[in-house]
């Protein structure tokens, strides 16, 4: 009876806390909420909110497989030098830690969260992670495209779908922030990160920055994450292609190509924006006032919170040498805007000092704290933050035929001679299949842990389940191919009927295999890597045809593959069901969509190459090589033939009206096509040059067989719109070119 008594007691008294504490009471808005919460924080717990750390098994080289008690028993040498996991342990309980990153399991989730609900005022921690193509990084979580793959598909609504089966799978396992989307335009084929880009077009880039944050942040309450934009800014052209490297970039540019993608995610309601490594015009983005304050906040909207980049605060001072300390550091990077440190000691430590000496204004950490715990709210985390770990369903039957379809649509047919695909009269076909890629999960891309082979369908896995009697060569990886794998594909490409070709590149993160492409995995040579190529002259030389297939996040000067491949499919990093989407595609029980979000340039010499380049761009010629592309943003080939007739625009802008753009889409084939219809405009005359087009619209349309649709898009009229001398955005007078396909029409502003 007296043990009953105590509990009751217990459990009033937990009730009187609650509502004697406006932030622990669920039906206040939250904006009270808030305020509330600051107003009992000491400065160290509202620094602690700024303050972000790695996870405790992260620390000790533990993987998600390992028990939580393994982290005090584990011998490994600490991450942090002289700070180890219980004094981590010490700092969540008094409230110095708002956020974790690289948590490795729901288990360890939980821990973190356990430990936090035992500090004072019990703010839960936001746990981070690079879910950029879906939770690829957590072991059994659904594997999608890579964000360059899903621009191919120029589908917005699928890619909704996958950000939102992305944000579900999150928080089943106790995760609530991505550092997703990345909404660079991709400007250098040199750079490894390319494939976490949405492709060179501005306005592609920000139409699918769009769609992964409405389905990041827009599900119920316990499905939703914070979305992340980065990198804050203009860091995908870098010097010479290498990661981190500088750039110097017009305020022209800025306005034309850099900010347009952050504007879209912005007026989309995007909650975090992550500052980008490098230094912008002689200033580090990190340090930029100029960049995160006048520009991000006050011109473009923002108003949720900054998050550094990995250790990017201390390299303030020992890369960029702008910050005599780590302290001068801190101190620059929170007053120009940052708002969360990626991660670490030594920045909790001298922020609560700079503040009480004055060198941070309080106001500042007011902004940033009240903004953190804003989102925190918003995602009901004081309400429920553990998970239950025997609830957790991923890799769900939706999830899964999202994640086929989404690599279906993703692959890009570059060629098809003599239409050798798709195959026919399989069973009395003799096929070699050979490459790099063929029979290992490099499929999944970059930023993705590895999966269990048997949830990953390689290309060999679904070509010998078509084929029994199927030849399978294991050559060796990227850096490693011998003569004697060149001499064995000679041969049995000469036995064969037909040979696949399996090349690209590997982004697997592990010091076993030499990466040739992913973050900071920069090539000086576009080429295909290694000895690719003379794999692929040995297969042609055996006299039958050679279908090569690439599997890569980046453009690469593919110019032996066109020149004597039969076929090409460029893959992309399909995610886990490649080798499935592949095999539809090759089989013919899906007729291939895709087209190019970036052009593929003849050469590294001739970068950096985008389509919509001024017109002086290609007047003069190369005396060495011819000039010109590749394959043009855009470029993507069906076994059927679709074709255009009959455009029709409105002949007038009008002022602030969209253009109605009319015209027929026809396919003429026997196989069902999912089109995508793309809509250009070129300013005839201007006050300064602009593109010579520039992509205004793009469209998504299904045609059964030999079936025909009338279309009709709505150009809107900012699309018409330029920078002037001024720097001032308008509309100029005159005529105005609209392609589509290869129709043209004219349109004019009297």
């Amino acid at each position: 009876m007296v043990r009953k008594t105590i509990i009751f007691i217990i459990l009033i008294g937990n009730a009187f806390l609650a509502f004697s504490q406006d932030y622990l009471n669920p039906r206040l808005p939250v904006e009270v909420r808030v305020n509330d919460l600051y107003s009992r924080m000491t400065l160290e717990e509202k620094v602690g909110q700024m303050t972000q750390y790695v996870g405790l098994k992260y620390m000790q080289g533990l993987t998600s497989s390992d028990q939580m008690d393994d982290i005090e028993n584990h011998d490994k040498k600490e991450f942090y030098p002289g700070l180890g996991v219980n004094d981590v342990i010490v700092k969540i309980k008094k409230g110095e830690i708002g956020s974790f990153l690289l948590v490795k399991g729901v288990d360890e989730a939980n821990y973190l969260q356990n430990i936090a609900l035992q500090s004072r005022l019990k703010i839960p921690l936001l746990i981070a992670e690079d879910a950029i193509h879906g939770h690829a990084r957590y072991e059994g979580a659904t594997v999608f495209p890579t964000p360059i793959g899903m621009a191919s598909t120029f589908d917005t609504l699928l890619v909704k779908k996958i950000a939102s089966i992305t944000a579900n799978e999150m928080r089943q396992t106790g995760y609530h922030w991505t550092f997703s989307p990345n909404v660079d335009v991709a400007r250098d084929a040199r750079w490894g990160r390319l494939g976490e880009t949405f492709g060179e077009d501005p306005f592609l880039v920000g139409e699918m920055g769009r769609a992964m944050v409405k389905g990041y942040q827009n599900n119920e309450l316990e499905a939703s994450v914070l979305a992340c934009g980065k990198h804050f800014v203009a860091g995908s052209q870098p010097l010479r292609g290498l990661n981190f490297s500088p750039m110097d970039v017009s305020e022209r540019a800025l306005n034309e190509i850099w900010l347009p993608p952050f504007k879209s995610i912005i007026n989309e309601g995007v909650a975090t924006i992550m500052a980008a490594h490098h230094d912008l015009n002689g200033v580090p983005c990190h340090a930029n006032e100029y960049l995160l304050k006048t520009r991000l906040r006050e011109k473009l909207g923002f108003n949720g919170f900054v998050v550094s980049d990995w250790m990017d605060v201390i390299r303030l001072h020992s890369l960029h040498k702008i910050a005599s300390s780590q302290e001068d550091a801190n101190r620059l990077a929170v007053n120009a805007g940052i708002d969360i440190n990626m991660h670490g000691p030594g920045f909790f430590e001298t922020l609560v000092a700079q503040v009480e000496e004055g060198k941070i204004p309080e106001k500042r950490i007011e902004q940033a704290v009240k903004s953190i715990l804003r989102h925190k709210f918003r995602l009901g985390l004081f309400e429920q933050v553990l998970v239950n770990p025997s609830t957790v369903n991923l890799r769900s039957d939706t999830a899964k035929a999202i994640a086929l379809e989404a690599a279906q649509k993703s692959m890009v047919l570059l060629k098809n001679k003599n239409k050798v695909l798709p195959l026919e009269n399989l069973k009395q076909m003799r096929i070699f299949l050979t490459g790099p890629n063929a029979n290992n999960q490099t499929v999944l891309g970059d930023w993705s842990a590895r999966q269990k082979d048997d949830q990953v369908i390689t290309i060999f896995d679904a070509f010998k389940s078509e084929q029994p009697t199927l030849d399978y060569y294991a050559c060796g990886d990227h850096s490693n191919i011998s003569d004697k794998d060149i001499e064995e594909t000679r041969l049995r490409a000469s036995e064969s009927d037909i040979t696949f070709l399996v090349l690209g590149d590997n982004p697997t993160r592990s010091t076993a295999v030499v990466r040739t492409s992913g973050e900071n995995s920069d090539g000086a040579n576009i080429d295909l890597f290694g000895r690719q190529d003379e794999l692929i002259q040995a297969a042609y030389d055996a006299g039958k045809p050679v279908v090569v297939i690439i599997i890569s996040g980046k453009p690469r000067a593919i110019k032996k593959a066109k020149e004597l491949a039969s076929a090409i499919i460029y893959a992309w990093e399909p995610g886990e069901f490649g080798g499935q989407a592949l095999a539809d595609i090759v089989f013919g029980r899906y007729n291939p969509s895709g087209k190019l979000p970036v052009t593929f340039p003849l050469s590294s010499g001739q970068l950096p190459a985008f389509y919509n380049h001024r017109p002086a761009a290609y007047f003069r010629e190369y005396n060495d090589e011819p000039t010109g592309f590749l394959y043009e943003f855009g470029s993507g080939m069906h076994y059927t033939t679709v074709t255009y007739s009959n455009l029709v625009v409105d002949r007038e802008l009008t002022n602030e009206q969209p253009v109605s753009v009319k015209f027929n889409v026809l396919n003429s084939g026997n196989l069902p096509v999912n089109e995508t219809i793309l809509v250009y405009v070129s300013d005839d005359y201007a006050s300064v040059t602009t593109p010579v087009k520039s992509l205004a619209a793009f469209y998504k349309v299904e045609l059964l067989p030999n079936e025909t649709k009338p279309v009709e898009i709505k150009i809107p009229y900012k699309a018409f719109s330029l920078w002037n001398q001024n720097m001032e955005r308008v509309v100029e007078k005159g005529s105005f070119t609209i392609l589509v396909d290869d129709m043209r029409a004219v349109t004019e502003l009297k």
